[in-house]
């Protein structure tokens, strides 16, 4: 939007009084083609219907119901019908649902849904529905349910539930169904606590484990014995089951209700519950999330038990910098991390040496690094590489560190991990979410940089040059262009730090080398006239006081 245009609409619509705001929305409707004027009609309809007032909207006709379902019929007579003409005869059975003609709206949606979902009726999209219709697809099963729901005796209820949403199962993604049927009648359904006993047993006969993720019955299931039990349901089920999905339901249950110290008990039963290794690291992580909020002095111990439980470079720095801890904490923990390591990651592995103090072994292991593989969970390449530029020269504004030292400053995010969250509204002004450290923190942390001896500056430089080579041929080796790029930058970083002045010389007899022997690649050889030339304009090296 334009500055400062949000709080101009803003200003207009209260300046405005009720009757101008209605000739505006009728002037505005009238402006917008078929489909978004749908959409909007759609919405105020339904504001409208589930407001204050308690007005309703006029059902349609039984004239237009029959209408629809010889459309239908001839439709798939044909095997083809009109995408306008099916959005209009949704569009009156979402109008039938608001006005609460429950029954003209699921005759309606009985006549067209299963069809087109079966493709007996082609509405001439590629591949979903949704391409050619406007209608709110959502809105439709959701209102279909509701109809099943308030035309079928309760005997026969769960039944006819179960079959209107496998008939409409390619339109939408159903969560929980009880819950759509909420939010389409706007208000709980009548005679629920008599009904939920009869869903549940309809699911439990269905609901079998067929694979390691939880089936759509299951969770269902799952859905319905939290809202009839509570927590205690929930607890049963994923004790029961095993299955990560229930134990975090279950857990966070107990975080929504603000109980901190039940949730700490269920996360670490869920971390032994559960098979899959990526699970139990968020329930581990989960119990450190529970501790820290109850302000307990154990939070280390439920740290290092998630880096230990389910090992990642975020769950290694959280614990190794928990609470702030002095430079010898910190080493003291990665020698103690090293030692028990679940892991042996050449990133993580590498990381902890550094930690220690120790570069060589952190050296030989970018050194040997792949030229492939980067962005794997394992390469050393990502962490290392920009890890040894900073050590050994900063990151000075404009050089070529400054950009490979973003991986260092970039807060970690694990690609299962979950963070705040887990946290309720209660709890938002509580220490409710775990860190995100930095790898930079937890160098800065150890004190390496200034400990750094000739040797070890020789032998982080050779290791880096060794990984710059190995980076382009291999990229070169495979033609992955879109990589020549952070090949010839691996390569100007390492020319900016040859002669320990952090900018680089005119030549430089090894980066020459390398460019003599992959002339045969004019797009590699642009990218490398481009990272020298920046390297050569970088900015000097910033070097701790002993040093200088």
């Amino acid at each position: 939007m334009r500055p400062g245009s949000a709080e101009n609409l803003t200003a207009a619509l209260e300046a405005m009084n009720s009757e101008e705001l209605r000739a505006f929305v009728v002037d505005a409707l009238a402006r917008l083609d078929g489909g978004p004027r749908g959409d909007l009609e759609d919405t105020l309809l339904k504001r409208a219907a589930q407001g204050r007032s308690g007005w309703k909207p006029a059902p349609p006709s039984a004239a237009l119901v029959e209408q629809a379902k010889h459309f239908a019929t001839a439709a798939k007579r044909v095997g083809q019908g009109d995408p306008a003409e099916v959005d209009d005869y949704l569009r009156q059975a979402i109008t039938a649902s608001l006005a609460g003609d429950h029954a003209a709206a699921r005759a309606v949606f009985d006549a067209l849904l299963e069809p087109i979902g079966n493709a007996d009726i082609d509405l001439g999209q590629d591949e979903t529905v949704d391409e050619v219709l406007s209608v709110d697809l959502q809105e439709c099963v959701r209102c279909y349910v509701a109809a099943v729901y308030a035309t079928t005796p309760i005997a026969e209820r769960a039944d006819a539930m179960l079959h209107a949403i496998e008939a409409a199962h390619g339109f939408s993604y159903m969560r929980d169904p009880i819950e759509e049927l909420t939010t389409a009648l706007g208000e709980t359904p009548p005679d629920l606590n008599a009904f939920l006993p009869m869903w549940i047993e309809r699911l439990e006969h269905d609901a079998k484990p067929a694979s390691d993720w939880e089936s759509d019955h299951e969770r269902w299931l799952r859905a319905a014995v939290g809202r009839r039990d509570g927590v205690a349901g929930l607890e049963r089920i994923a004790r029961s089951t095993k299955r990560a999905e229930a134990a975090r339901a279950w857990c966070d249950a107990l975080v929504a209700a603000g109980d901190w110290s039940k949730a700490l008990s269920a996360y670490e039963a869920s971390a032994a519950l559960v098979e899959r290794d990526y699970s139990r690291g968020d329930f581990l992580d989960g119990a450190a999330l529970a501790a820290q909020v109850l302000g307990r002095k154990d939070l280390p111990k439920k740290l290092e038990a998630a880096w230990l439980g389910a090992p990642s470079l975020l769950r290694l720095l959280r614990w190794v910098l928990a609470g702030e801890p002095s430079t010898t904490t910190t080493r003291k923990r990665a020698a103690t991390a090293f030692a028990a390591s679940p892991t042996k990651a050449p990133r993580i592995i590498g990381v902890l040496h550094i930690l220690m103090g120790e570069v060589e072994p952190a050296a030989q292991l970018l050194a040997k690094a792949p030229g492939l593989g980067w962005s794997s969970g394992e390469h050393a390449g990502h962490v290392l590489f920009p890890a040894f530029a900073w050590l050994l020269g900063g990151a000075p504004a404009g050089s070529v560190r400054e950009g490979l030292a973003l991986a260092l400053h970039r807060p970690l995010r694990g690609e299962f991990e979950y963070e705040a969250d887990l946290v309720s509204e209660a709890k938002a002004g509580e220490a409710s979410a775990l860190s995100s450290p930095t790898v930079v923190e937890a160098l800065q942390r150890s004190d390496v940089m200034a400990r750094l001896s000739r040797d070890d500056r020789t032998a982080m430089l050779k290791a880096m040059k060794a990984a710059a080579v190995h980076r382009t041929d291999g990229v070169l080796g495979e033609k992955r262009r879109r990589h020549y790029g952070h090949a010839a930058t691996l390569i100007a970083c390492c020319v900016e730090l040859e002669d320990g002045s952090g900018k680089a010389n005119a030549t430089s007899t090894w980066a020459e080398g390398l460019r003599a022997r992959t002339s045969r690649f004019p797009a590699f050889q642009e990218e490398l006239r481009a990272a020298l030339a920046q390297a050569r304009r970088g900015g000097a090296i910033a070097r701790p006081e002993r040093d200088r």
